[in-house]
């Protein structure tokens, strides 16, 4: 789904404490144009089970000014329109805001959907029918509808790990890490060697002894972050007294300018077979189960409810995509999957777990093991 919004949900790794819960797991809105945060109300809790806190700044549409070579209104719905080109348009009236001579201010979504060249046109932003922000817009002073800024965001440039780390943790620096320990009790060791290779699944010391690391790799083998996770290596279940062990490579090495940009866990496999589906899950745990469980599958894992996003997905175009929520969210990926669609890109949503006696947030693994 293409967003004409002003504002976006920082996408770097900083988090305050939420309004309502107090915990530090609150992300902010900010200004995508100035780079600065949005008030401290608006934002949301990643604890959206337990917390779900969510504020959202006043919607806006983004509009372009757009001038044809020919432009008329054809009824009270509609507009034709000739591109200097030749190429024939018929607007919805709906997305246009205004139209002067052979000219009009065109939303961006309908620009971009329709493939016609807006960037460097002239912008403005409209929020409940007024003119908020705009490149002939007068003083800030007069725009009182704006959310108030606060403070200065860094770039949005990714950061990446590099090859040589991975190699180092992986290959030269070798350790056994609880989640092994566990699998191996339930797959043969060599099934279990094969997922973690997959994968690159690494041990580390790093925070807690015995972690797992999971590595976040897209299909040009660029590492995006690294997330350190403590597993209870009797029953393969994550630590999460008397905190919950989870982490980033990027913070133990003190990184502190490393903008975390994620993708998805595993998505450096898609180019492995081409004719192969994709499955996506919510966690890496389960991703690397379930290749072993059915390995005629690509499985790859968002590594949170919330990381179900077009932006992650774009990679995966062209494939068949088939979603597994876990108990409890079917709903809510059934919703972002309608949203994702609108992007092109060919998704499905699971129910196989649906109606089955198992407890929320169990997902396929939790299904599939207890058949053993």
């Amino acid at each position: 789904m293409i967003s004409n919004s002003k504002y976006s949900l920082d996408n770097s790794s900083k988090k305050y404490p939420c309004p309502a819960c107090n915990k530090k797991t609150f992300v902010k809105y900010v200004d995508i144009e100035t780079g600065y945060y949005l008030k401290d109300s608006f934002g949301r809790c990643d604890r959206e089970s337990k917390c779900g806190y969510y504020h959202a700044p006043p919607k806006e549409n983004k509009y372009y000014l757009i001038t044809f070579l020919f432009i008329e209104s054809i009824s009270d719905k509609a507009y034709r329109a000739t591109e200097s080109n030749g190429h024939l348009h018929f607007i919805p009236t709906s997305q246009v805001l205004d139209k002067n001579g052979n000219s009009c201010w065109i939303t961006e979504w309908w620009l971009k959907t329709n493939g016609i060249s807006y960037l460097g046109h002239e912008s403005r932003y409209i929020v409940s029918d007024q003119v908020i922000g705009s490149a002939v817009a007068t003083v800030a002073t007069a725009l009182p509808v704006a959310p108030v800024a606060t403070a200065l965001r860094e770039p949005d440039k990714a950061s990446f790990h590099s090859l040589n780390l991975l190699d180092q943790l992986y290959n030269e620096e070798p350790v056994t890490e609880n989640l092994e320990v566990y699998l191996n009790t339930v797959f043969k060791e060599k099934q279990v060697f094969e997922a973690k290779q997959n994968y690159f699944v690494t041990g580390t010391t790093m925070f807690w002894n015995n972690a797992t690391i999971f590595w976040q790799i897209d299909q040009n083998e660029k590492i995006h972050a690294g997330k350190i996770m403590l597993y209870d290596p009797s029953t393969g279940k994550r630590i999460k007294k008397p905190y919950n062990h989870i982490n980033w490579v990027h913070k133990a090495l003190k990184e502190p300018d490393f903008n975390l940009n994620q993708c998805l866990f595993g998505l450096h496999r898609i180019k492995e077979d081409y004719n192969k589906s994709i499955a996506i899950v919510e966690s890496e745990k389960t991703a690397i189960i379930m290749s072993i469980i059915v390995p005629d599958v690509l499985w790859l894992a968002t590594g949170s409810k919330q990381n179900l996003k077009t932006r992650l997905l774009e990679p995966l175009a062209g494939r068949k995509i088939v979603l597994y929520p876990d108990i409890g969210e079917f709903e809510d990926w059934i919703s972002k999957a309608e949203v994702i669609k609108k992007s092109g890109l060919k998704v499905e949503v699971s129910d196989i777990l649906e109606g089955l006696p198992l407890k929320p947030g169990a997902d396929l693994v939790d299904y599939y093991l207890s058949k053993v």
